[in-house]
């Protein structure tokens, strides 16, 4: 009982915290660190160096040594000069977003960061989010910087704080500093491959009927992918061989496959859109003509990457406003 009072304690101690650093740092395409973003504290080498300065302080007390307190206050003068050496090695520096891939939801996005430096060498300089690994750099002029961010829910692409941090020179204190950068990118649905193409559904929208077609033509095998269909995989020669491969088909000439929600199973909507992003994609490397069909939006069937992106684009951002769908992702 005492530990979940604790952890709740904790919990609303965060929130408060997080809630007061997004007033402080909104977020923006370019952000530059300045007195209201930057936090510094002691590091853990920190309270041990002033711990020192502590107890040669009581020796000279106690002995009246003139020689303990001038070693005391050299320390504590060089302690404060790392707070101010450490602060300035962040002071100045203008983060940019510059551009982000798109990516589907769950993945590592690669994205592109400039660090302006404000003609000032900057050292020791560690980047990162707290999700992924930090990348520990040093510059003396602006520099462009790729990282690896957690995409979160389908929608805008807008990934957590990111932390930006130094204990240079001396290790005794940390400064850091949290901004939440704007990317013009998106995430779409995670791809869910468990059900297999439909076959034989028709889609009407009061003008035409279009219905897909059953019939396909074996055209031999390819390299086992993750996102393929598992009816598609030829078992019996994995049996024999331990290699997992899987059986292409060849597209009859005119055939067209229209996908909507109705034709999921089940699960909730999320669950639908990573279904037909599944689709999607198999259709895509197939060379399938395929099209979408949602709540009054349509694409009419085609290929291409093109396609494809349009496709996945009408997924990520179907019923999300879009002022707001960036909030999906924190």
């Amino acid at each position: 009982m005492k530990d979940s009072l604790v952890t709740a304690s904790r919990r609303r101690l965060n929130q408060r915290f997080q809630q007061w650093a997004d007033q402080r740092t909104p977020r923006a395409t370019r952000i530059q660190l300045n007195q209201r973003r930057i936090y510094i504290v002691p590091t853990g080498s920190g309270f041990f160096w002033l711990s020192m300065v502590l107890v040669i302080f009581l020796v000279a007390v106690n002995y009246r040594n003139s020689l303990a307190y001038g070693l005391c206050f050299f320390m504590l003068s060089l302690f404060l000069l790392a707070i101010i050496h450490t602060w300035r090695n962040l002071a100045g520096i203008t983060l940019v977003a510059k551009r982000a891939e798109s990516g589907f939801a769950g993945e590592l996005i690669p994205v592109s960061i400039e660090c302006l430096s404000e003609r000032r060498p900057r050292y020791s300089i560690a980047i990162g989010w707290p999700d992924t690994e930090s990348i520990v750099v040093s510059f003396d002029s602006d520099r462009e910087q790729g990282l690896l961010a957690q995409a979160g829910s389908r929608g805008w692409f807008r990934p957590g704080r990111l932390r930006i941090e130094s204990i240079y020179p001396l290790g005794l204190c940390r400064a850091w500093s949290w901004v939440r950068l704007d990317f013009n990118s998106l995430v779409y649905p995670a791809p869910d491959d468990r059900y297999p193409l439909p076959e034989n559904e028709t889609i009407d929208d009061g003008e035409r009927s279009l219905t897909t077609s059953g019939f396909e033509e074996f055209a031999g095998f390819r390299t086992y992918q993750q996102t393929d269909t598992p009816a598609h995989v030829f078992w019996k020669g994995y049996a024999r061989t331990g290699e997992l491969l899987t059986k292409q088909f060849d597209q009859p000439s005119g055939r067209e496959l229209w996908f909507s929600l109705d034709q999921v199973p089940e699960g909730d909507l999320e669950q639908r859109l990573s279904v037909l992003t599944a689709w999607c994609l198999q259709c895509d490397r197939q060379q399938y003509a395929y099209g979408l069909a949602l709540a009054g939006q349509q694409l009419a069937p085609s290929t291409g990457e093109v396609h494809l992106k349009q496709c996945l684009e009408m997924l990520a951002l179907y019923e999300l406003d879009q002022g707001m769908a960036g909030g999906v992702n924190g």
